[in-house]
């Protein structure tokens, strides 16, 4: 059973947590110097997520071509951000699906590092279990 009630609990969820990743800690602008955009197709439940400089879309619509696109479920998302999984291990085990270049996103994943913190707020606030 995912930690997601359903895809739009999850979606919800994933933009107010992305749009606070890219427009406030400051991922939007090192996305811009790279010129790269993601792709997330998530599964349990299903949706998609797309994240460029100026945008953070769910739903049909973020089902659009991206530089980096990325499958995984629900459930993997918030082992990533609880430090349960790291991206090396993810990809390694299959656990998320890259297609694209990865050096680029492993150079996103400092620009990351302050949302662990805030992270947990976030489940609060969209009542997501930690566990």
């Amino acid at each position: 059973m995912s930690l997601f009630k359903d895809t739009n609990h999850m979606n919800a969820f994933l933009e107010d947590l992305w749009k606070y990743i890219v427009f406030e800690s400051g991922l939007g602008e090192k996305m811009k110097g790279d010129g790269t955009n993601l792709k997330y197709i998530i599964s349990d439940p299903d949706g998609y997520l797309f994240i460029d400089p100026d945008n953070v879309i769910t739903g049909k619509e973020a089902n659009r071509d991206a530089v980096i696109t990325m499958e995984l479920s629900g459930d993997t998302i918030i082992q990533f951000w609880t430090k349960q999984l790291s991206l090396p291990v993810a990809l390694a085990t299959r656990k998320i699906k890259s297609k694209g270049p990865i050096p680029k996103v492993l150079k996103l994943l400092p620009a990351l590092k302050p949302v662990y913190a805030v992270f947990p707020e976030y489940c609060k606030k969209h009542d997501v279990p930690l566990s």
